[in-house]
């Protein structure tokens, strides 16, 4: 279950610096990319990049909750061997460090310890890791996690598309709703997931990730990714 604390962070007004990014869709644009693409671009991200990041919040989570800082810190290990990207681990690290700091001053020490030390502790912060923390700390099950982590990563492409492209902010609105089902059932299948993470799937985008270096290069652009 999500829950209001959920919604919280699911909400596009939690600063936690989601605005900045485009996750790949600001380069796909320039490579012509056009609005009626976008849909299938968020259908894609989805499968083969947001699905395996939801898989480290929810083993995050677990390890957390398990071990302390200490859980969340080995999931950051297993974060760099799946994004072999500089520029992309660099993206994930601010998305992190930014969650981090609101949700900081929202839980503060010694109410939020979880958030507090990893904040403290972690020199990779990445987004997925840093999620999987913070649900831990406000009391969100596997399944929360996972919901928020795809949530997030279609809804963020979304707002992109509305700077990037001259559209009806419903229609990216809707192009949110139409995933909807498959992120709750995404949702559930990671959750259920028992395996060790270092045998469930990882990202498969190699075209985003030589996308990122390209746009990082980038003297004129939005988005930093």
């Amino acid at each position: 279950m999500v829950g209001a604390l959920g919604i919280l962070l699911a909400d596009s007004r939690f600063p936690a610096g989601g605005y900045a990014h485009s996750l790949g869709l600001e380069q796909a644009v320039a490579d012509g990319l056009a609005g009626a693409d976008v849909a299938a671009f968020i259908a894609a991200r989805l499968r083969l990049v947001a699905e395996p990041e939801a898989r480290l919040a929810v083993a995050a989570r677990r390890g957390a909750l398990r071990d302390g800082v200490e859980g969340a810190l080995g999931v950051d290990a297993e974060f760099g061997a799946r994004c072999p990207s500089p520029v992309l681990r660099e993206s994930a690290r601010r998305l992190g460090a930014a969650l981090l700091r609101s949700a900081s001053t929202v839980w503060p020490a010694p109410q939020g310890p979880l958030i507090a030390g990893y904040r403290s502790r972690s020199r990779a912060t990445p987004r997925p890791v840093a999620l999987g923390v913070v649900g831990a700390e406000i009391g969100l099950d596997d399944t929360g996690v996972a919901v928020l982590a795809l949530y997030d990563d279609a809804a963020t492409v979304a707002s992109a598309a509305l700077k990037l492209l001259a559209l009806d902010p419903p229609v990216a609105s809707r192009w949110v709703a139409e995933q909807a089902v498959w992120i709750e059932d995404a949702a559930r299948t990671v959750a259920a997931d028992e395996r060790p993470l270092h045998e469930q799937p990882a990202p498969a985008a190699i075209g985003l990730e030589l996308a990122a270096a390209v746009h990082h290069e980038r003297t004129e652009r939005f988005f930093v990714s």
